[in-house]
């Protein structure tokens, strides 16, 4: 689901996370084994899917292959080795090991376009910050056991009141505490 999520609308995602699962499956062993252009014509509502498909059938076959299909080792390591280690499959980048990482229970924070923005506008972050520099103000920021809500929070009030062009400064719940609302 976090391939398919990648530049793409959550429903866009979703619908194409069913199909899949519909179509083929979505186990490791199932992707490793099917045909390229049957993944891509069953995933083309998340867009850039011959990319995706490409990248799904790789990472069905390392996970297979390399991994009998069940990735509970690496999730049993500390969270940065896990880290470091879902990132050095293909196509996996920071915030895909740390929604999944998240997902089950690792203390991560993941950063989307919402959460990058959310941050910055209320200034909890540099304006130029990067990826990595954003995870790690809101991980000194926040509790522990509060990693997984923070991004959803953040996605919650970046797609209500935060949004990229034109926010909702005046009726946001947290105007007050806002730099940036000060600003417009």
């Amino acid at each position: 689901m976090t391939i398919l999520s990648q530049n793409c609308t959550d429903i866009a995602a979703i619908k194409a996370y069913r199909t899949l699962e519909e179509q083929i499956g979505v186990t490791a062993s199932a992707l490793a084994q099917a045909d390229v252009r049957k993944i891509s014509r069953s995933i083309r509502f998340a867009g850039l899917h011959k990319q995706k498909s490409k990248a799904l059938r790789q990472l069905g076959q390392l996970v297979s292959q390399e991994y009998s299909g069940d990735i509970s080792r690496i999730l049993q390591k500390p969270t940065n080795e896990a880290r470091d280690e879902l990132q050095s499959w293909p196509k996996v980048g920071p915030k895909t090991a740390d929604v999944l990482l998240s997902v089950y229970g690792k203390p991560t924070i993941s950063v989307d376009t919402h959460v990058e923005r959310v941050s910055k506008r209320l200034g909890l972050t540099p304006p130029k910050a990067n990826y990595e520099k954003i995870r790690s103000d809101l991980m000194q920021l926040f509790r522990l056991e509060d990693y997984g809500t923070v991004p959803l929070l953040f996605m919650a009030h970046g797609r209500k009141y935060c949004k990229a062009i034109r926010p909702l400064c005046p009726t946001c719940p947290v105007e007050q505490l806002c730099p940036y609302a000060a600003r417009t």
